[in-house]
């Protein structure tokens, strides 16, 4: 939905700007039960959770598929987890500290820093510089890239964008500086000024992806951004996917829904139809770059939110959409998604205890499937199985 900004003050639970890859963990398909607002001004009778089905349905998941994610939480540092044994890999090089580390995937792996401290006074503020560390893909060490308020990913393979404001400025009205480095932390350019109140969302072959720190009532604009020129060469709302090569958002629409995917390359943009009345609250796009992970929510009314949760593939070439067999859920259940290093293999979970006892269902499938494999496995108290764009 994450993925850029900094995690700040009393927001460590998740804050982020805009609407895609924003949260700890997945949110749910809707903002959940409330009192809905009349035209009148009058409150409407709050709607009830759409809690079933809680959990994902398939085949299990073969001991030997051994699927390897990277774990996050309030644990002392990132670990490996194998599925479905359950069993944990530290990761050495992150040292040991009574706050735990916020990840960010970019390509090639992970960059991992501490949350900072907190601030109560003042959301928005900038915490001082933290160390930024790096984790390859499978590794189970970490190296020390530099130091940063925020990070976020580059177009390149193994490199990161380290972005600094002063200490206790508010960014939604100040201007980081960001720089271009490799994973070893070697600088590959020139240190930009980004635009007052912007973040970096991604780094694109075609610019800077930015998105605003801060909006009214949470209508969120990107803009793809030349650090050259200082030019604005694109703008996009409510942007639900991207990557170093492509951008996916979705329109405000009624009834029938269309995905709309920008080629930053060629320029070209195509749309995808949505089944049914079903609309889009975040997206993946393959390693490739060829499909694109939806999760498609279904069942909402003016009067409450989505009723069902369920993934879908986009074949972005021809513009088909295949369902993900098994994976409806009820829509208040947070369903996280993501595709694994190099491959069209696409990962989802659930959680399925409360906390004190985490344990969650880990999904696996790939275009072909006719089922969905799942497993039941357990992690450290207060950690979490990394799945989709985070920050975790």
């Amino acid at each position: 939905m994450a993925c850029v900004t900094v995690v700040v003050a009393a927001a460590l639970a998740g804050y982020l700007p805009g609407g895609w890859h924003h949260g700890g963990r997945a949110a749910a398909g809707a903002a959940g039960a409330g009192a809905v607002a009349r035209h009148d001004g009058s409150a409407a009778r709050p709607e009830p959770l759409a809690t079933k089905p809680a959990l994902m349905t398939g085949q299990p998941l073969p001991r030997a598929a051994s699927v390897r994610l990277l774990l996050g939480g309030q644990q002392p540092a990132p670990a490996w987890l194998q599925v479905p044994s359950g069993r944990t890999e530290p990761i050495r090089g992150l040292p040991e500290y009574a706050t735990s580390y916020q990840v960010w995937p970019i390509a090639g792996g992970w960059t991992a820093q501490l949350y900072p401290p907190g601030n109560a006074q003042c959301g928005n503020c900038a915490p001082p510089p933290l160390p930024v560390y790096y984790i390859a893909d499978g590794s189970r060490a970490a190296s020390r890239i530099g130091t940063a308020t925020v990070t976020a990913p580059a177009a390149a393979p193994r490199a990161v964008w380290l972005v600094s404001y002063r200490t206790g400025a508010d960014m939604s009205t100040a201007a980081g500086t960001a720089q271009e480095v490799s994973v070893s932390g070697t600088a590959l350019g020139p240190r930009f000024r980004l635009p007052i109140g912007y973040v970096i969302s991604q780094g694109t072959r075609a610019g800077l992806l930015l998105v605003q720190e801060q909006a009214p009532e949470g209508h969120f604009q990107y803009e793809l951004w030349d650090p050259g020129t200082r030019r604005v060469t694109r703008s996009f709302m409510n942007v639900i996917a991207a990557s170093a090569t492509q951008v996916a958002w979705l329109p405000a629409c009624a009834g029938s829904c269309q995905v709309h995917v920008l080629d930053l390359a060629s320029g070209q943009a195509s749309e995808v139809s949505l089944p049914g009345r079903s609309t889009a609250g975040q997206g993946a796009f393959s390693p490739d770059g060829s499909l694109l992970a939806l999760l498609l929510m279904a069942g909402g009314t003016a009067a409450g939110p989505a009723t069902t949760n369920r993934l879908a593939v986009a074949t972005l070439a021809t513009g088909q959409v295949t369902a993900v067999p098994g994976t409806t859920v009820g829509g208040d259940i947070g369903l996280a998604f993501g595709w694994q290093p190099g491959s069209h293999q696409l990962i989802a979970d659930v959680t399925v205890s409360g906390p004190g006892q985490p344990e969650w269902q880990i999904a696996v499938w790939e275009p072909g499937d006719a089922r969905l494999s799942t497993a039941l496995t357990r992690t450290p108290d207060q950690s979490w199985p990394i799945i989709d764009q985070g920050p975790y």
